[in-house]
């Protein structure tokens, strides 16, 4: 290979055809493998050395055969004593079967002592035994070994040789066929086999396996009358809070048993299997267990009205005709013609997951000529391709349709039979080449030789050609295709490689043609640029285009501005349009404080620039009429429009009220932002009931946010703290919602004071049924239904602590409660009522709170209730899951022991009964002291933890339960391997705990941290990799600031800004962390502040006025702060222009606007250059201003 210069095409040939020069004539050498069996050494590395030399072969497998046969056999004993000497023997493998047998070690800690486990190279050599016995042989080692052996070799890894699983599905135990069916990438037709032995523990095994189809799913449950099924898989699939996922649950609809159906409805199916399930029910247990089904309300909430009604009517028939009746006009599941019809017509995703999940016949025969007829959707076909019944050629047939979707048919997905080779022939490929193509081959159905010269354009098919080089899979004919073509063609000619790059992008014709037509051109040519059709001559543009990152025409296309002249700092960005829009209604502030005689914009330019501003954001919704002046002296049009814009008068305001999210919600809104609309005006505007039941679309408007506001005052005005004023006027709002009046609340407070208008029922509806009782008011809550009123709950949620004092009391035994479900509708928590429910300590009243705390997550009122100390809040925030600070407050100071049982205690016996996945609080409980809870979590699930959970959970367990447990638990091997040999190296020791956390800082190193991050594609994988860490374990974010500075860390900004990072590193990173709302970001007023330098008012679920009004009224921004600290300046003008006009704008603004106006004379003045560099700054017309910059930096000279 010449070491030259070249593009990137021309240099992915040179390394294809260079790939496998080393690779040529390399091979197995005969009689390696035979050598490594018989002198190897140590014994246990044969494996490995027989792995080396490609295999056993003939030779070698025949002397495996013998050394098993003669010395090992069926003998348990021989097996076991084999497993334990293996790890220490240093000769070879034939003598150590010669010698004579050792007698097994009885016990793991037998003397005291926790032995580490065998090293993986002890199993791999007794795996390569077992593969050469005898398969009855095979099955009585298996069942003699531990049990580590059998799931290292069957249940992971590698799949087991053929005739390891021969052995295990037809001779072994249940334990080992169910170490086997575990495997993840185990064929369907062995999964089958599995089943069809007979044993539950086994078909539970093959019921969890994410290979297993529904069908065979199916299979298990239908059959349980002859193998019941096994109780712990029956107590996953029943948990009330378990987790099973959806794959799980849908093939229980067919299984009869009510216990099992009422889980699959819960996840939502189709009405027509719903009708099949509770017929299934009556065939197999009666019409009484249907009858009981439906009364039973958590089973009923799932089924359809009309499916109800037809049951209940078909339980009334006469003569036992119901289950006729339902089958008749339910769907034929049982007809085999029926799916191969649908799937000929379905299209959409929901569709063929319904269609493929519930319990249609599969007639393989009838759905494979279907499909030949009608081809079926892909994600239909990858289903089909792994079923258990399927022939090799069914299964051909439907991989290839899967195998195709990446290129799409038609420009659209669709299933496709068509063969590789004559797709190449007959289509050109897309951008998904390189992923069709990886599938085909990798599958076997396309020779990679057909990508040279068949496959157009080039492009594609290089892109195509170098993934298969990447992942390995460019087979020796195409390498030697593509060598023999740049032989052939280019040669060591540099300008014929180059001319590769300046082609490809237009060639229409197959890398071959590519090849031939680079190496035709003549040497002199590349270097000119001069190639027929312009080729050469635009791809040099492109090449040189790319490389300075102008366009064609000379013009610069860019995210950013450049910075002054000679700097080397940061490229300044340019000003958006949303930031323009606000220009001019600053520029509109500045003149209003500017003295007499400050001199207006001229240039025509930047009257240009001022006028790119939208009718909301006019100021006051009117055209300036300095500005229109302006613009008619230059003849500039006055707007994007070509006309100035008026403001609505109060009485086109109060015509249109707002109904619903839409463009008179814009129209209300906007006149209450610019101060059209005085806040005083809402009470007289806008029905109660609106806010008795808000619009969800009107939460993140101001208007809505003010409404609330200025009730607020006017009730503490008026009804000061007079409980029975309050109450009178709850009661006149109810009567008034009896027959709804559509009153204001002005109107409603004068009928409270006169006492005139109707007397209120015992209890009114308002929107919906309220809930009766506090387990209703969860249930509500579980599915975020807000869509009842209580005008007694929106009062209180305005008032004073004093007042709620009062009233809460006169309110009866459920006051506390409800008052608890209404304030979690809310979005910003109201502070005084959650004060005084956490004091009143009303059990029920916590009990929804704790419940459903998610309601409370951004205002950070969770951590209040876990301050209360209280095992039942505590438990309720474990079970709804609540951020991981929170868990870890809770979990960290249960202790065992005491005067009752402990809340670990609490959650493990629930777990046991409940048969979850995990228990309420999940992991977090590995840093506990619950030594219980910590033992069962790594019983359950310790080899499916990573190695720094393990650790921390033997940590845990040896601190709080002592070295002998720990001991039981890793001989139990319930510990990955590397986790057992910690575990032994520390219990050996004087000091065990520091010998296991020393292990466990090095597994959390940041180094290992940093690697798992820069891997992640996603700011999701990123944040979980961050999240993964063993709870309760710190990040050592000083180490990974450092190394982010170094070489930045992708998906920083979204990293830094997860729930608890220390506020020390969020201040740092303050520009990374997200804007803060109204009543700011959780921790100190400190970080709020740093945040507000580096802009504000971008927030989508809150309006820049309400987060400005609640920053300022909360004290977390003073005015000056607005002017000197926070950014952008434009919107924040605008802002403080508007405030001025507002009646309830907060003193903070106008404390700013005084200070703006002394910065405004002493800055501006009348000075012209002041005036216009202000303008043109605002406009981004000034290409060396940040616009991120302060309202102090926009007025000083530079």
């Amino acid at each position: 290979m010449t070491k030259t210069q070249v593009g990137a095409a021309g240099e992915l040939l040179r390394e294809m055809v260079g790939a496998d020069g080393d690779a040529e004539g390399a091979g197995p050498v005969r009689g390696a493998a035979l050598r490594a069996v018989e002198r190897a050494r140590p014994a246990r590395s044969v494996a490995a050395e027989v792995a080396a030399a490609g295999g056993a072969d003939d030779e070698a497998a025949a002397l495996l055969r013998e050394l098993t046969g003669r010395h090992l056999g069926a003998d348990a004993a021989r097996w076991l004593g084999l497993h334990d000497t293996l790890a220490g023997h240093r000769g070879g493998l034939p003598e150590l079967l010669a010698a004579p047998p050792v007698p097994p070690v009885p016990d793991e800690v037998s003397d005291g002592a926790l032995r580490p486990p065998a090293p993986r190279s002890v199993h791999r050599t007794l795996g390569l035994l077992l593969e050469h016995a005898e398969p009855r042989h095979a099955a009585a080692a298996f069942a003699a070994l531990p049990e580590r052996v059998a799931t290292e070799l069957l249940a992971g890894g590698t799949l087991p040789a053929p005739s390891l699983v021969a052995a295990v599905v037809d001779h072994g135990d249940s334990r080992t066929r169910a170490a086997l069916a575990g495997h993840p990438r185990l064929d369907t037709r062995v999964l089958a086999r599995l089943v069809a032995v007979g044993d539950a523990r086994a078909a539970a095994a093959v019921y969890r396996n994410p290979r297993t189809t529904q069908s065979l799913r199916r299979t298990i449950v239908e059959r349980f009358d002859a193998v019941p099924l096994d109780d712990v898989l029956r107590a996953e699939l029943t948990a009330p809070q378990g987790r099973a996922p959806r794959t799980w649950l849908a093939p229980l609809l067919g299984s009869g048993d009510p216990q099992l159906v009422v889980p699959a409805l819960r996840w939502g199916v189709r009405r027509v299997a719903q009708r099949y399930a509770l017929l299934r029910i009556w065939e197999r247990t009666g019409p009484d267990a249907v009858r009981s089904l439906l009364g039973d309300p958590a089973a009923a909430a799932w089924l359809s009205r009309d499916v109800v009604d037809a049951v209940t009517e078909a339980l009334a028939a006469p003569d036992g005709d119901g289950p006729r009746r339902l089958r008749a006009g339910g769907e034929p599941y049982e007809d085999p013609a029926r799916l191969p019809a649908l799937l000929a017509t379905a299209r959409g995703t929901s569709t063929l997951r319904d269609l493929l999940s519930e319990p249609y016949a599969h007639d393989l025969d009838a759905l494979a000529a279907a499909h030949a007829a009608t081809p079926f959707m892909p994600k239909a076909c990858e289903e089909l391709a792994r079923h258990e019944a399927a022939s090799d050629a069914q299964r051909h047939a439907f991989r290839l349709s899967a195998l195709n979707e990446p290129w799409r048919t038609g420009g659209r997905r669709a299933g496709s039979t068509v063969p590789p080779a004559r797709r190449l022939a007959e289509e050109e490929l897309d951008g998904s080449a390189a992923v069709w193509a990886e599938g085909m081959v990798t599958a076997g159905l396309l020779d990679p030789v057909e990508l040279v010269g068949t496959a157009r354009p080039a492009a594609r098919a290089l892109d195509a050609l170098a993934r298969l080089a990447e992942r390995k899979l460019l087979s020796t004919a195409a390498v030697a295709e593509l060598r023999a073509l740049t032989d052939a063609h280019l040669g060591k000619r540099d300008r014929a490689w180059a001319a590769l790059d300046v082609l490809l992008p237009e060639h229409g014709g197959t890398v071959a043609e590519l090849i031939a037509t680079a190496g035709a051109i003549p040497d002199g040519t590349a270097e000119t640029g001069v190639v027929t059709n312009g080729a050469v001559e635009a791809g040099t543009v492109a090449h040189e285009t790319a490389e300075t990152g102008t366009m064609a025409d000379g013009t610069a296309e860019a995210a950013v501005a450049p910075g002054p002249s000679g700097s080397e700092g940061p490229a300044r960005r340019v000003l958006r349009r949303y930031e323009r829009v606000h220009a001019l209604a600053a520029l509109d502030l500045l003149y209003s404080l500017a003295p007499d005689g400050a001199p207006r914009p001229e240039d025509p330019e930047v009257l240009r620039a001022l006028a790119v501003y939208e009718p909301a954001t006019a100021p006051g919704l009117a055209t300036p009429g300095w500005f229109a002046a302006a613009c008619a002296a230059r003849d500039v049009p006055v707007s994007e429009d070509g006309f100035a814009y008026e403001a609505p008068s109060l009485a086109q305001v109060r015509a249109r009220l707002p109904e619903s999210y839409g463009s008179s919600t814009h129209r209300f809104e906007n006149a209450y932002v610019q101060g059209v609309l005085p806040a005083e005006e809402l009470l007289s505007l806008l029905p109660a009931r609106q806010l008795l039941l808000l619009p969800h679309d009107w939460r993140r408007l101001a208007f809505a946010e003010a409404w609330r506001g200025v009730l607020a005052r006017r009730l503490r005005a008026e009804l000061g703290t007079d409980p029975d004023a309050w109450l009178r006027l709850a009661s006149t709002v109810a009567a008034s919602e009896a027959v709804p009046e559509g009153l204001t609340w002005t109107q409603l407070l004068e009928r409270a004071r006169s006492g005139a208008g109707p007397a209120a029922s015992a209890r009114v509806v308002i929107g919906r049924a309220g809930p009766g009782t506090p387990d209703e008011a969860i249930r509500l809550l579980e599915r975020g239904d807000h869509l009842w009123g209580w005008p007694e709950g929106t009062l209180l949620c305005l008032a004073d602590a004093e007042v709620v004092d009062a009233v809460l009391p006169r309110l009866g035994p459920d006051g506390p409660w409800l008052l608890a479900a209404y304030l979690l509708r809310h979005e910003r928590t109201p502070r005084v009522v959650l004060d005084r429910l956490l004091a009143g300590r009303d059990r029920d009243a916590l009990r929804v709170l704790a419940a459903q705390a998610r309601w409370m997550k951004r205002s950070g009122a969770m951590e209040r209730l876990v301050d209360l100390d209280d095992p039942e809040i505590d438990l309720a925030l474990l079970r709804q899951w609540a951020p991981p600070s929170v868990c870890h407050r809770i979990v960290t100071r249960s202790r065992p022991g005491g005067g009752g049982a402990s809340l670990g205690a609490r959650v493990l016996a629930d777990w046991r009964a409940e048969g979850s996945a995990r228990p309420a609080g999940g992991l977090m409980w590995l840093c506990s002291a619950e030594a219980g809870l910590v033992e069962e979590l790594l019983e359950r699930e310790g080899t499916r933890l990573d190695l720094g959970h393990q650790l921390l959970g033997c940590l845990s367990l040896f601190e709080h339960g002592g070295a002998d447990r720990l001991a039981r638990l890793a001989a139990r091997d319930a510990l990955g391997r590397s986790a057992t040999t910690v575990c032994a190296k520390a219990l050996a020791s004087a000091d065990p705990a520091a010998v296991l956390r020393a292990r466990l800082d090095r597994e959390l190193a940041p180094d290992k941290l940093v690697r798992k991050l820069r891997r992640a594609r996603h700011a999701a994988h990123a944040c979980g990799a961050v999240a993964s860490l063993p709870p309760g374990e710190p990040v050592d974010w000083a180490a990974l600031e450092a190394v982010h500075a170094r070489d930045p860390i992708p998906h920083w900004e979204d990293i830094v800004s997860l729930d608890g990072v220390p506020e020390d590193v969020r201040l740092r990173q303050a520009a990374l962390q997200p804007e803060p709302g109204p009543d700011g970001l959780p921790g100190s007023a400190r970080l709020t502040r740093e945040r507000a330098r580096h802009g504000l008012g971008g927030l989508f679920h809150c309006a820049p006025t309400t987060q400005l009004d609640g920053l300022l009224t909360a004290g977390l921004l003073t005015g000056a702060d607005l002017v000197r600290l926070a950014a952008p300046a434009g919107a924040l003008l605008a802002y403080l222009g508007a405030a001025a006009r507002r009646t309830d704008a907060p003193p903070g603004a106008a404390e700013a606007r005084a200070l703006l106006a002394d910065l405004v004379r002493s800055g501006l003045g009348t000075d012209p250059a002041a005036w216009r560099r202000v303008a043109e700054r605002l406009t981004g017309l000034d290409a060396g201003w940040d616009p991120g910059s302060t309202v102090e930096a926009l007025l000083a000279v530079r």
